[in-house]
């Protein structure tokens, strides 16, 4: 199925952020890494594997206080761990803060990185804060940026 955006995508939201967050960790393997943007997300991923991990936090690093720095974490762990798949589980307002990040990533295209952008056009961990990330076509952004 191919997604669609337009320059306003709210309506495309159909998971809440924690409903998205269970589907994807579902869907990795124990070997995968899991690197999470800071705030509700990380604490989300840790209160997951609290419930349904039995606290099995290993494979995860929870960038809290490091806003915007999850896919450059990320894809040094990429680059590192070829072998390994690497999950970035970005925000909206992490990627607008430091989108020059998609250039680097987009060109270096690691084939075991996973970028995936949660975008619920908010600042949700310091108060829901409007971003414009629903007004930003972030698809075409990091298309032009080599992704």
């Amino acid at each position: 199925m191919e997604a669609k955006f337009s320059p306003v995508v709210k309506d495309v939201i159909t998971y809440s952020r924690e409903e998205a967050l269970r589907i994807i960790l579902a869907e990795t393997d124990a070997e995968d890494v899991i690197v999470a943007t800071t705030g509700k997300t990380s604490r989300e991923i840790f209160e997951y594997r609290e419930e349904r991990d039995d606290g099995d936090h290993s494979r995860d690093f929870l960038t809290v206080g490091s806003m915007g720095h999850a896919s450059q974490i990320a894809l040094g762990i990429a680059l590192a761990s070829p072998k390994r798949k690497v999950y970035c589980i970005d925000g909206d307002g992490a990627l607008l803060m430091h989108m020059g990040s998609l250039a680097v990533t987009g060109s270096l295209t690691p084939s075991n990185f996973i970028h995936i952008l949660i975008n619920n056009g908010a600042h949700e961990s310091v108060g829901g804060q409007p971003t414009v990330g629903f007004r930003t076509d972030f698809p075409a952004v990091a298309r032009a940026c080599g992704y």
